[in-house]
């Protein structure tokens, strides 16, 4: 299957941030590693939401991106489904890099910007051997 290793590399890390979000809405004090580091220590009640509204939308985007490889339980949805979901997952990782480089968290630009790159080269290269074939059906 074309681009199935960098979508597996690009799910893994889609995945491993989800799961630290998981971890801040459950109260990890690791707030000055995310959401621009304005809060320290454990995350208020508002910003675990967003955390686990982040952690949704990152599980739908490494399963999206292995769909768009032919693997994973979306890779049955239909095709032009894929396609927009992997094409949205390349753009947000695109501008999570940005966003992760601007961000004033020295931690989090630290930690989530090459993160975030290689889930974004992963994601390009994923779209790029695919692009002939579009998303499976």
């Amino acid at each position: 299957m074309p681009g199935l290793l960098p979508a597996r590399i690009a799910a893994v890390v889609l995945l491993g941030v989800a799961v630290f979000q998981v971890l801040l809405v459950v109260g990890m004090p690791w707030g000055s590693w995310t959401q621009g580091g304005a809060n320290a220590g454990v995350l208020p009640t508002g910003a675990r939401v967003v955390a686990g509204v982040s952690c949704v939308l990152l599980v739908v985007m490494a399963l999206s991106i292995l769909a768009r490889a032919g693997s994973g339980p979306f890779a049955s949805l239909p095709r032009r489904l894929i396609t927009f979901l992997a094409w949205a997952t390349t753009i947000y990782t695109g501008l999570g890099v940005l966003l992760n480089l601007a961000t004033p968290s020295a931690v989090e630009r630290a930690a989530f910007a090459p993160l975030t790159l290689v889930a974004f080269v992963c994601c390009v290269l994923v779209l790029r051997a695919t692009r002939r074939r579009g998303a499976t059906t």
